[in-house]
């Protein structure tokens, strides 16, 4: 029997496939006048100059330790990541595997140190040399980070913030959510690396899902975050970071497994510094959402009873502060979609922009300082905080 694969556009951009009747009725009739098929010739595999990388590199999941190097081609082949801290080529790790995809674990880094690395296929290389620093060890009490989210339309919107968190050159970056408009879209992942190419290949990336990625397997299969990936957390020197899966708690109630696995997170972390992120903000001058309700129902009375001193969201595309119970929220969601207004501030807002931009978080031992950025370099707002 014999298919045809034929490329047809769907009303969401993605491919469709059919078969063709007409070839399964010639190979059929072939077959009963005795004649043998023609058979198909054999695939040529391409040789490791002919590769090219469609995606990547891109850091993940970065300790004092470790870092994980992603990338993905057009063809499979085997790859390798060279690297070290003057000279790319000292060190070498293989990945044998045949394939597209490549995700190598560099491990026995030294903490904070700014390495170069190379990605190859084969041993021809696919990239350009990079660095990246690994995480800050936990004694370490001074480093920087950029929280921004909703890049998920408006391509030169999303490249001017990712142009200005280039100049910023965070330790990482953080992304609240709706990376991009649909999930499932392996087209808009493409361009979203594409945008992000010259960041996420120097800067390692920490995300949380957004209503847009809609909990889409393909999210787990391109990212290599920490834990289940929904819900994760991690050290960074001095500070506990914990990312939230707050899209369908609204579903689940304050008994999910997710509000314990919080709970218990939280309690058992020495960290000083509590920094928390999920994509849906439970206090917003918006328009209130249902959603934004019970988020705030099922999450809040845990974030105040674990002292967590920040939170970051996104969902709604501008930047707002607000301060509750302690905490401070900081919506970040300008990092391309179109932007919202906001007509009646809620009491607890404490400054508000509608701008494209990203947030600079900048901690040196008791004091974390933060500065909202406009993609044109205008400062937005600016404020400090100082552990008790």
């Amino acid at each position: 029997m014999v298919w045809e694969t034929a490329y047809s556009p769907s009303l969401t951009g993605e491919p469709m496939f059919r078969k063709s009747a007409l070839l399964m009725v010639t190979a059929l009739g072939l077959l009963a006048a005795g004649c043998t098929p023609v058979s198909t010739p054999a695939t040529t595999v391409p040789t490791p100059s002919e590769v090219a990388l469609i995606r990547g590199p891109y850091l993940q999941s970065v300790t004092p330790s470790s870092v994980i190097v992603a990338w993905e081609t057009d063809y499979a082949s085997a790859g390798a990541v060279v690297y070290g801290e003057t000279d790319p080529h000292s060190h070498s790790i293989d990945d044998p595997q045949i394939d597209t995809r490549h995700a190598i674990t560099l491990t026995g880094l030294s903490p904070y140190t700014v390495y170069h690395y190379q990605v190859l296929g084969g041993e021809e290389p696919l990239s350009d040399v990079y660095t990246f620093r690994t995480a800050a060890p936990l004694d370490l009490t001074s480093f920087t980070f950029v929280a921004f989210g909703d890049t998920r339309t408006q391509e030169q919107r999303h490249q001017e913030v990712v142009d200005l968190i280039l100049t910023l050159e965070p330790d990482f970056v953080i992304n609240t959510g709706d990376l991009v408009a649909h999930g499932h879209s392996n087209y808009e992942w493409t361009t979203f690396f594409q945008i992000e190419q010259e960041l996420l290949a120097r800067t390692p990336l920490f995300s949380t899902m957004g209503n847009h990625e809609a909990n889409n397997p393909l999210y787990r299969e391109i990212f290599y975050l920490p834990g289940n990936e929904r819900w994760y957390s991690f050290d960074y020197g001095h500070a506990h970071f914990v990312c939230v899966h707050a899209d369908g708690l609204w579903d689940r109630g304050p008994d999910d497994e997710q509000i314990d696995w919080l709970e218990a997170d939280l309690a058992a972390t020495e960290q000083p510094w509590k920094l928390v992120f999920f994509h849906i903000p439970p206090f917003s001058s918006r328009d209130e959402e249902e959603r934004e309700v019970q988020v705030r129902q099922a999450l809040v009375p845990t974030l105040i009873d674990q002292g967590v001193q920040v939170v970051f969201n996104g969902h709604d595309h501008n930047y707002q502060r607000a301060m509750v119970a302690g905490i401070t929220y900081v919506v970040t969601g300008g990092g391309g979609a179109p932007l919202y207004t906001i007509d009646e501030p809620s009491p607890e807002l404490i400054t508000y922009a509608s701008a494209h931009h990203a947030v600079l978080v900048t901690l040196d031992g008791p004091t974390l300082t933060a500065v909202a950025i406009s993609a044109a370099g205008e400062e937005l707002d600016r404020f400090t905080l100082e552990l008790p």
